[in-house]
């Protein structure tokens, strides 16, 4: 009694030599939708030594279709020969890294170039190591396995003569039969559509080499008409000049579908595989125009000077997907947004945060568009007690809101009054235009340990050049001498740097202490002005 169930394919086994043969006529084709190849140095040696001992590495998988492909990709990154276009071909769906370490080191074009796909075979130890400099006529570089006569050649020119060539001989024989005759099981599956086939390629690759969503969806969306590759290339080109071209790419998924209106939840995310290549394409024009007025009012309105900086990359979301909805903000909206960059940051808002958080803000920005201006508003549960116990982490959320707090408050240089330049101060966490105000040297002598030397209250913004002379200088030392040369101007540079100027500040006397305690202060003060 028929089942209505398809039969499921058969495997078939082929040589190594003939799949190489298939690849270089264009028979085998890498589709678009495919990650490019990431294997490591101890992966491809892994899977040599599977072949070489006779182990199963796994079958491949393989789509036959007449449906011509665009844009794909050739193996490894090699110029395979011209061929013509002439369908059926057949796609990779699984196997691409095996296949591309098969293909890669039995092709490499220099011997002598180090590459992790230049791989030798020891004929003492029996063993694979990548090249790396150094040749010895009992090396066999896989590349001349996939050539009879360089196979010939190296065996006549290294071997012939050796002490034990009898035994050398034998084992390069055994290794050239090896990769010869091994067989990987092939399973091909025909007459299948893309809509069909992406399904297929997600529920293989949902297991082994992890694929994170993104790259699942890359599968689930492609068609000739659609490559979410190419749009997020092109929204980062966008983003470039400002420094914001390091985003999560699956960061940009949950903003195409909260502009979508689907939701920002993974499971949402996976819903713009529903939609048409057409509105695909809609969407993510409209994304890209969000994200670059996003990414413009992060930079000019708050002083973020490169995605490194962004405490949480969920803020991102929750702009962009203001900025979708609004063309021309308010004022008030404006501010609500400012301070929730600062509430959000300071809070550590995300931190741990499952994606209901994110979920809830979206929902607050949505009431914030209607007109109720307190629906981004987070509670201050920070305290001034706290910051005196957070050492500065650049990676921590709350270290990189305070380094742009020091930032829009336009610094100038402590020890000579110039202005600091904070797109350059800031770029790419650049460590050494971070100042201990009390110097890290100085410190250690006094006895004072690492969480105190690093606490986040020492720390202000100082052009390297002036950085370099202040390693084991004592406050009393140099900021006095430079109050002194600045004169007039002192009081504004140091407060420019949230450093009281007071006549009794407590850095004239080198009290690190009170010092902390009432920077803390200040820092807190302006914390609670931006809330």
């Amino acid at each position: 009694m028929p089942t209505g169930r398809a039969p499921a394919p058969e495997p078939k086994g082929q040589r190594i030599a003939t799949l190489i043969q298939r690849i270089q006529s264009g028979d085998i084709k890498i589709p678009k939708f495919q990650r490019g190849f990431i294997w490591d140095e101890s992966q491809i040696i892994r899977l040599l030594e599977s072949i070489y001992q006779g182990y199963p590495i796994g079958s491949l998988l393989f789509w036959l279709t007449e449906t011509p492909m665009k844009s794909e990709k050739d193996i490894g990154g090699f110029d395979l020969p011209k061929t013509p276009d002439k369908y059926p071909r057949n796609y990779v769906l699984d196997g691409q890294q095996r296949l591309t370490t098969i293909y890669g080191v039995l092709n490499w074009p220099k011997s002598q170039e180090i590459h992790k796909l230049n791989v030798y075979f020891d004929l003492d130890t029996l063993s694979f190591h990548h090249y790396y400099g150094k040749e010895s006529n009992r090396y066999i570089p896989l590349n001349i396995l996939n050539s009879s006569s360089a196979f010939l050649n190296f065996q006549r020119e290294k071997l012939y003569g050796e002490q034990d060539e009898k035994e050398l001989i034998e084992r390069a024989n055994v290794l050239w039969d090896t990769f010869r005759e091994y067989e990987i099981p092939v399973v091909t599956i025909y007459e299948k559509t893309i809509k069909e086939v992406c399904p297929i390629f997600e529920r293989i690759n949902s297991s082994g080499t992890q694929l994170n969503v993104f790259d699942l969806m890359v599968a689930a969306t492609w068609s000739d008409d659609f490559d979410l590759n190419d749009q997020i290339s092109k929204i980062r080109e966008s983003t470039k000049l400002k420094d914001f071209d390091e985003i999560d790419n699956r960061i940009y998924l949950k903003i195409m579908a909260s502009v979508a209106d689907i939701g920002s939840k993974e499971h949402d995310v996976m819903k713009l595989r529903e939609l048409s290549a057409e509105n695909l394409v809609k969407l993510a024009e409209k994304v890209q125009e969000s994200v670059e007025k996003a990414v413009d009012f992060l930079s000019t309105g708050l002083s973020v000077p490169s995605d490194a900086f962004l405490p949480y990359q969920y803020q991102l979301v929750v702009y962009s997907y203001f900025f979708s909805k609004v063309r021309n903000p308010t004022v008030d909206q404006i501010n609500v947004l400012k301070r929730f960059f600062w509430q959000s940051g300071f809070s550590e808002h995300y931190r741990g945060a499952a994606e209901g958080v994110l979920e809830h803000d979206l929902s607050g920005i949505d009431k914030l568009i209607e007109g109720d201006l307190d629906a981004l508003k987070l509670p201050l549960y920070l305290t001034r007690e706290d910051l005196l116990e957070r050492p500065f982490v650049k990676r921590g959320a709350l270290t990189k809101t305070f380094a742009v707090l020091l930032a829009s408050k336009s610094p100038m240089n402590i020890t000579n009054g110039e202005n600091i330049d904070t797109k350059i101060a800031l770029s790419g966490f650049n460590s050494k235009e971070f100042h201990h105000i009390f110097p890290i040297d100085y410190l250690k002598k006094l006895g004072y340990d690492a969480s105190s030397r690093n606490n986040i209250c020492n720390i202000c913004l100082l052009s390297s050049s002036q950085n370099k002379v202040l390693l084991n200088t004592a406050p009393s030392d140099y900021l006095v001498k430079s109050a002194m040369a600045l004169k007039d101007q002192a009081k504004n540079v140091f407060e420019s740097n949230l450093i009281s100027f007071a006549e009794d500040a407590p850095w004239k006397n080198n009290d690190f202490k009170t010092f902390l305690a009432e920077r803390a202060s200040t820092i807190y003060e302006e914390i609670k002005r931006n809330w």
